[in-house]
């Protein structure tokens, strides 16, 4: 593959970037899911006895606060890498609309770092796909 690169030659589809995109779809799920386990297990049982609030806060209402922006975030996250799954998945079937399934992974790939993008490192496979499958021209016949 690495000498039809270096001859001017291109792949009949657009396979490295789907791969590329659907490793990314998969750790931004991991994330995703880790962010929202994290909210639902650990921290409603944290020790915050030396923790200080601010004013005109309730020391108690800090586990629920915390635990519910991480869960907005791993779903936020979880959802962008399901589309994003979903989309790599159309990708590499060879459906038609490959300029759409391109423009869906890049743009939920950006959307994702609301949710911490599945550690970052998803999110940039996640956006390496979607460019990757843009800029890819098939064949000239």
């Amino acid at each position: 593959m690495a000498a039809d690169v270096a001859l001017g030659k291109s792949s009949a589809y657009p396979k490295t970037a789907a791969v590329l995109a659907l490793a990314g779809g998969m750790v931004m799920v991991l994330g995703g899911a880790i962010f929202i386990g994290v909210a639902s297990f650990v921290i409603p049982h944290m020790n915050l006895a030396n923790i200080t609030v601010p004013n005109g806060m309730d020391r108690a209402s800090l586990p629920g606060l915390i635990s519910g922006v991480l869960t907005v975030m791993g779903g936020f996250g979880l959802v962008c890498g399901v589309i994003v799954l979903i989309s790599a998945t159309m990708l590499l079937a060879k459906v038609g609309g490959r300029r759409a399934w391109g423009i869906l992974i890049l743009v939920f790939s950006i959307l994702s770092f609301v949710g911490l993008g599945g550690f970052i490192i998803g999110a940039i496979l996640g956006i390496l796909g979607g460019v990757l499958t843009l800029r890819w021209k098939p064949p000239a016949s």
